[in-house]
């Protein structure tokens, strides 16, 4: 199935089709399923019937590929549309489409000509052709049209395709570009842009799927758990929202993101099905505003996430040394990775634009039982949720840099280099092991006077940006638990799946959990 949902861009005003081929520039382009056979038979039929016409191949013009999404740039339709119109083209026909990956390319060069006013039809295969129609309905054309082919077009010998071009296609080629757009078609086509978030996009080995995911800009390019129906419901179990309900319109590609989307890119990234309320909380954070502020800079702030809560033990999260890269925090980062591309449209190189591209977004859980041995209250009771409430916190970072390690028995120091480290080498972590443990002991067991000293020291060494930036929040239902509830039982999250979302909640963007 698909992981991203339907575009909800604007439809454009297409252009009157034309009333003649006669003395018109029309360009045949595309190179996919025999279309060395079919293309140049077109070029025939063209000059056949309409003799003052001008017809330019493929090889003169190029094609546009796939159309890209709101917001997003590529080069190839910018430098076909400059062709179309330096050329004076005045039609276009593009073919063919066998296959789930060549249909959306070639319609992408119809599309790109409908842009400029410019009428166009794709041609497809007779399984493809509702392709062809979702694909231009979701890029804002709203009366695609379309010339079926009868059959496979690789299935059929030289003879076949050529009497299939001449009798079949090019009656159909003739109406696409010369009828009249009805408002009839208008409505029927719009059908086509609404698919079902079920429909299945291909079927193929575990080779081909990844492949497929890949070069639909659908994967990060590492391998992914093919999305099935069976295990998306699974996802669903775990949550009291209906699959078809709207999680947001998400910027910055403005799809309609279900909540069976965001269960569609869970199963993908491997995470377990308990994990599904952490998965729309992350959801819901990535629609605020000021979380995806750093997300497209140039400096590469990596997306990811922490988990405080009881939830955060009864899903097996880890909160201990190499966190990140425990298999559970790991799959909830490969998530978020997913999630930016699929459900927030975000691609590097045309919207993420770090100069030496991006981490991996991680996860994490705090040690709460260590805070409150400590006296510290866990983040999340900072932000003014309760102690046993679940929250996840969507952030950024920049960098890492070195652990610290302050050589020093007075709290006020070692709170003073921390501070400074923190906002000056642009870390999150100040560091680990039984050394500095011992030392952010003394500073939390001060007395009140010294205690107080630690809000003086970030005041006084901290910047007004540091390197975490949090964001926007909703509450959770509170769940029930204690500090002992062993971590293996991500079942205990089964009873407490429903979202209770209130809005913000403080200054930190804790998504509620459910």
């Amino acid at each position: 199935m698909s992981p991203v949902g339907n575009q909800t861009v604007d439809m454009i005003d297409q252009a009157p089709r034309l009333s003649t081929l006669d003395g018109k520039t029309v360009a045949v382009v595309g190179g996919s399923f025999m279309a060395n056979v079919t293309h140049p038979e077109i070029k025939r039929l063209i000059l056949r019937d309409y003799p003052t016409a001008h017809v330019i191949l493929l090889g003169e013009i190029g094609s546009g590929g796939p159309f890209p999404g709101p917001g997003v740039r590529r080069q190839a339709n910018e430098e076909f549309q400059q062709k179309l119109r330096e050329m004076g083209v005045q039609a276009v026909v593009s073919g063919n489409g066998g296959c789930g990956l060549c249909t959306p390319k070639e319609t992408g060069s119809s599309i790109a000509a409908e842009y400029l006013g410019i009428p166009a039809v794709t041609i497809a295969g007779t399984t493809f052709v509702r392709q062809v129609y979702s694909t231009a309905v979701n890029n804002g054309v709203p009366a695609p049209r379309a010339a079926t082919y009868p059959g496979a077009f690789a299935a059929h010998s030289r003879e076949e395709l050529l009497q299939n071009t001449r009798e079949v296609l090019w009656p159909q080629i003739v109406r696409a570009l010369t009828e009249p757009i009805e408002e009839a078609e208008i409505a029927e086509r719009r059908k086509a842009g609404d698919t079902d978030p079920k429909d299945r996009v291909f079927a193929g080995t575990i080779d081909g799927v990844n492949r497929f995911f890949t070069e639909q800009h659908w994967s990060d390019g590492l391998p992914i758990v093919p999305p099935t129906v069976e295990r998306a419901e699974e996802f669903l179990k775990y949550t009291d929202r209906p699959g078809d309900e709207v999680v947001g319109v998400l910027p910055i590609a403005y799809r309609e993101t279900l909540v069976w989307h965001v269960a569609v890119n869970g199963v993908m990234s491997g995470c377990p099905p308990e994990f599904m309320p952490l998965l729309l909380a992350y959801t819901e954070a990535l629609a605020d505003g000021n979380y995806r502020r750093t997300l497209a800079s140039t400096h590469a702030w990596t997306p990811f996430c922490w988990v405080n809560g009881p939830v955060a033990r009864q899903l097996g999260l880890d909160s201990q040394q190499g966190q990140i890269n425990e298999p559970r925090n790991a799959a909830l980062g490969r998530f978020i990775n997913l999630a930016m591309l699929n459900l927030g449209g975000y691609y590097v190189k045309q919207d993420r634009m770090g100069s030496f591209g991006y981490l991996m977004p991680w996860s994490m859980a705090e040690d709460e039982a260590a805070c409150l041995r400590i006296g510290w209250q866990p983040y999340h009771v900072q932000q003014g949720y309760q102690l046993n409430e679940n929250a996840l916190t969507a952030a950024s970072a920049l960098m890492w840099g070195n652990n610290l390690t302050p050589a020093s028995s007075s709290p006020e120091n070692i709170m003073q280099v921390m501070a400074w480290d923190a906002v000056e080498k642009g870390q999150f972590a100040t560091g680990s092991g039984p050394k500095l443990t011992r030392k952010l002991h003394q500073a939390a067991t001060a007395p009140r006077r010294r205690r107080a000293s630690r809000i003086r020291c970030v005041i006084t060494n901290g910047r007004t940006r540091g390197i975490v930036r949090t964001h926007g929040g909703k509450p959770i239902r509170p769940v029930p638990a204690d500090l002992s509830v062993p971590k293996n039982r991500s079942t205990a999250i089964r009873p407490v799946i429903n979202a209770a979302a209130n809005g913000p909640r403080g200054s930190a963007s804790s998504a509620a959990l459910s």
